[in-house]
Formats: C-alpha cells, sequence, structure tokens
C-alpha cells in the first residue's frame, strides 16, 4: 500500500507536464527520494520458484531474474528506474531506454511481479513525450542539449534530457518507441486490470500511434530505417517493422475498444489491415520475405533467410500458403545461431555490401536477445516446442559458461559489446513465461495458460505460482490434469490448454471439493474458480 500511494503522490500531475520541462519533475524525484527509498526497497529474489524438471532451465531463470534483472532496478535514482545492465552502470549510470529494452524489462518486471515499477517508469517516460507524439529512443539527463556520437556522426540531446533522432545517418530505430509505447500499454493493463489508468494513458497512446502511422506511405509500407538495428541501416522500410506496426495497432484497437473509444478502435484496426495486407502482397519473394525495402534497389532479399521471415510468423501477417512454404525451411535453420547463440539477423551474413550500412561497420551482424524472442514467438504460434525449447537451452548454457551474465551481441568470436547487458536475461523470463508456460493476462480478465512445452515437460510435471491482480494461483501441469491451489478476493476465470485433447464428457472439474462447471472453446478448457479471500483452495481439472 505504500508503495502504491508514493506512486501515486510521485506522478500526480506528471501527465500534466511541458515534456520539455524536466526540472519541475527533478524537484519532485529530490523531495520525495528519501520516502521512496525508505518504504519501497527493490525486490532482490523472486518470491517464487518454478517447478521444471530440466534443471539446467530452472537455475538459469532463477540467474536472469535474482541476478540480472531485478538487480537493475535502482530506487536511488528514481522510484520506478531499471538500467539496462545488471550492473547498473552499463550504458550510463542513470540513463533510460524507453524503447526495445524499456519493452523488454517491463515485461520481464511484471513477470516477476513489480507493476508499481514498471507503471511509475511508464509515468517518467511519458513526460518525455513530444507534442506530435514524438518519444526518445534514449534518456540521457547528463548530456541534456549536448551533442552525442562519434565525430562526423552526432546528434543533439534535447534540453530535457531525451535523444528523439539517432546519430546513424538516415535515423534508424524511428519506429521502435511507437510499438513499444502501445506493447507496453497493453501488457500494464493485462497485468492490472486498471481500466480507470487505461483510459487515463489512451489519449498519450494514441498521439504516439498517430505518430507512428505517419511514417506510412501510400501503399502501407511503415519506414523509419532500421527497426531494432542501426548497422545495417536498413533503409528505409525494414521488413521486421511491418510485423511488428501491424501487431501493435491492433493491439492498440482493442485497447481503445476496452476504453470505449470505438472511432478511435476501428481507424487503427483498418491500418493494421493494410501493412499486413500490403506486407504479404509485396514482400514475399517466391518462399521468403524480403528482408527490407530500400529507395533505390527496392526489395532486398539475397541475404538467405532473415529475422524478417520469424517476425512474419510471430506477428501473424503472413498467409496461410506463405506459412505453409516458409515453416518448413525456416524449422530447422541453424545458421541463424551465431556460434550456437540464438538468433542471427540473417542465414548468410556475409552477404551484406558495404552500402547497406550508413556507417562504419555493421555491428548488428548479430545474434542478439530481440531477434531470440521473436523466434521464440513464431515457434510458440507453430507451437513447435522441441525447437523452442533447443534454442532455450543454448542460451541457458551461454549464461552458465558466463556466470550467469550475458552479452548485447554474439558472432562467430563469441560474446561482445555491453557486459552484464540484460536483453538475454530480459527475453529469457518472457520466453518462459509467454511461451513455455504459455501464461497469458486477457484482457478481460481471464487466465490463460496454453504451454508450448516438450513431451519430457507434460510427462514429468511442471508448474510455477503466480501473483496477480490481489490473487494467487499455484499450479502443476501433466498431459491430462491441471491442479494446484487459488486464493483471491473475486472469482477468476482460467482457459488451459492440456496436451491431452479434451472432451467436455470426460473432464473432471473440483474446485473446494465441489464440482464446478467447464467448457471447452479454441481447443482450451475454460472454468471460473469460485472467489476465496480468506484461505487457499484446491482445485483440480482432470481429462479422464
Amino acid at each position: 500500500m505504500k508503495t502504491k500511494f508514493l506512486h501515486k503522490i510521485l506522478f500526480i500531475r506528471s501527465s500534466e507536464l511541458n515534456p520539455l520541462v524536466t526540472k519541475e519533475y527533478k524537484l519532485i524525484l529530490n523531495v520525495f527520494f528519501i520516502l521512496i527509498f525508505s518504504f519501497t526497497p527493490a525486490r532482490t529474489q523472486i518470491s517464487h520458484s518454478l517447478v521444471l524438471p530440466d534443471p539446467l532451465v530452472k537455475e538459469a531463470y532463477e540467474k536472469a531474474a535474482n541476478q540480472n534483472i531485478l538487480p537493475a532496478v535502482n530506487n536511488k535514482i528514481f522510484f520506478g528506474y531499471f538500467s539496462v545492465c545488471a550492473d547498473g552502470i552499463g550504458f550510463g549510470y542513470g540513463n533510460t531506454y524507453p524503447s526495445l529494452d524499456g519493452h523488454q524489462m517491463s515485461d520481464a518486471l511484471l513477470f516477476l511481479g513489480q507493476a508499481e515499477i514498471v507503471k511509475a517508469n511508464w509515468d517518467y517516460v511519458k513526460t518525455f513525450q513530444l507534442s506530435k507524439g514524438e518519444l526518445p529512443i534514449a534518456i540521457i539527463p547528463s548530456e541534456a542539449g549536448k551533442m552525442i556520437g562519434p565525430k562526423g556522426f552526432q546528434s543533439r540531446v534535447n534540453d530535457n534530457g531525451g535523444l528523439y533522432q539517432h546519430w546513424v545517418p538516415k535515423d534508424p530505430l524511428r519506429p521502435l518507441a511507437g510499438t513499444t509505447y502501445i506493447q507496453n500499454a497493453d501488457i500494464i493493463y493485462r497485468y492490472t486490470q486498471d481500466k480507470q489508468w487505461l483510459i487515463q494513458q489512451l489519449p498519450s497512446v494514441n498521439l504516439t500511434a498517430d505518430y507512428l502511422a505517419a511514417m506510412m506511405d501510400q501503399s502501407g509500407t511503415v519506414g523509419g530505417a532500421g527497426y531494432y538495428v542501426e548497422r545495417p541501416t536498413r533503409v528505409e522500410y525494414d521488413g521486421v517493422t511491418q510485423g511488428h506496426a501491424a501487431e501493435a495497432f491492433r493491439r492498440l484497437a482493442k485497447l481503445n475498444t476496452i476504453g470505449g473509444n470505438l472511432i478511435a478502435a476501428a481507424k487503427y484496426e483498418k491500418l493494421s489491415k493494410k501493412i499486413e495486407q500490403n506486407f504479404q502482397n509485396n514482400f514475399w519473394k517466391t518462399n521468403h520475405f524480403a528482408e527490407y525495402r530500400h529507395p533505390d534497389s527496392g526489395y532486398i532479399s539475397n541475404h538467405g533467410f532473415t529475422d524478417t521471415d520469424w517476425s512474419a510468423l510471430a506477428t501473424q501477417v503472413a498467409r496461410p500458403e506463405q506459412v505453409k512454404k516458409l515453416w518448413p525451411l525456416l524449422k530447422n535453420e541453424k545458421s541463424f545461431y551465431y556460434n550456437g547463440m540464438p538468433t542471427g539477423i540473417a542465414t548468410n551474413p556475409g552477404s551484406y555490401q558495404q552500402w547497406e550500412t550508413t556507417y562504419a561497420d555493421n555491428q548488428d551482424l548479430a545474434a542478439m536477445g530481440r531477434v531470440w524472442y521473436i523466434e521464440a514467438w513464431a515457434r510458440a504460434n507453430m507451437n513447435d516446442a522441441d525447437g523452442l525449447m533447443e534454442t532455450i537451452r543454448r542460451v541457458c548454457k551461454e549464461g552458465r559458461d558466463s556466470g550467469y551474465y550475458w552479452r548485447e551481441r554474439y558472432n562467430e568470436k563469441g560474446g561482445y559489446g555491453a557486459k552484464k547487458y540484460n536483453e538475454y536475461p530480459a527475453n529469457l523470463i518472457r520466453i518462459m513465461q509467454r511461451f513455455v508456460f504459455g501464461i497469458q493476462y486477457g484482457l478481460e480478465g481471464t487466465l490463460e495458460i496454453t504451454p508450448t512445452a516438450p513431451e519430457s515437460f507434460w510427462r514429468e510435471g511442471f508448474g510455477q505460482t503466480i501473483v496477480w491482480n490481489s490473487a494467487e494461483i499455484s499450479y502443476i501441469m501433466k498431459s491430462d490434469k491441471i491442479e494446484g491451489k487459488y486464493s483471491g478476493k473475486s472469482p477468476q476465470a482460467i482457459a488451459v490448454r492440456l496436451n491431452k485433447t479434451p472432451s467436455l464428457q470426460k473432464i473432471t472439474a473440483i474446485a473446494d471439493s465441489k464440482p464446478i462447471k467447464v467448457n471447452i472453446k479454441n481447443g482450451m478448457i475454460n472454468c471460473v474458480l469460485p472467489a476465496s479471500p480468506e484461505k487457499n483452495i484446491s482445485y483440480s481439472i482432470i481429462v479422464n
């Protein structure tokens, strides 16, 4: 309660601040710093362990959480601050990277129960939104008003400390802030189920979405150069951007529907479909998707399979017949693993030419956690549990061999870039939760548990304890059943997919020693656990 109270005091007028004026904001931070730090220490250990039959993966997950993600939260800087590196130093003490890193960290922290930290970070980032919806790719308070970047390749940090234009020529990463801002609004709402919060945020989110939409040309191709890569720069229309923008607008349409703005919902749904159809019609090249479209050279598709292919399957913007051709070619393609690490941006990285980067190097011809996440997402969509688990174990082994810290990038020579970088550990948590365990917090409050797990997990059993929305639910799953305990002040709807095909006549469902009603929808068993605010009640769903 103290955390929530202080959070409300700290940010009560944050939405009314001029984004260009941060002195007032910093003054508020200074006034409340002692209270915040005294009463809201960052959690440094996860409260519940996973139940997994794979000791390596279990250990790596716990190290990712306890040694990397949770220690990156630093209330000494401000309540809601987290670093992109486990040591809090890499990429600058007190700096914030709200786009890709901010989304990855926020998602992982929500799965670790840190909702107030994530919401406070959201409020901080929101104060940097400009009048047209622009959001910074970095917030570097110590460099406010200064030029940064290598000599001859520099960009000016805004007086408010925000970096809104990349120093790499052609300004890559332009679409990233908009898509990840939408994604963060979505995951925060799903986790908190706070409709009032959502309604308050939607004007800001829609403003940024409109700024993103302005990057789209008449054909429906979204520009902005590299989506999450800088070099190669992918001037001007990255294939990865297309799926992520379409998926973000799809999410936003649903959020606006919940918020009661049906006109905005229809607008963003229309934008999503336009991007999707254009991508299907123009990026498809025989048996895979073009990596990007260059203004002069047209569609570039000669670097083998790329992360655009994974993105198409992950964000579900490919036609069924395209998926049918592409998936068998992607499924067992090991050339994506650079020095054994998932996932590289292309299967033929040596084929890039100098003109494809606008700087002196191609540092992003590497395996990176951001690409691994969309590969894992695609494999989960294709129900490829074995392939998904293979990538996870590769990342876990690298972590174990490096003291459970990960580098930013990997190539044939090994790891390089930032040390103790949190991208791989954040995505390990996200991939385990969202795909292996299949946890989805539904927009209407249903807890979905739809694992993409290997046969050994189903045979031996796996599960966890989830603390969500003032409730706690623990479970162990096997092929034909799920059983556990629940406590919460409200009834909780759950939707479960087991490894054994369910038949309504052969399902036995019990909660608190009483039969409960079930139904089957889209292969998932749906039921409602009764409220139990005072005690844990046992429940089980068994397919006979």
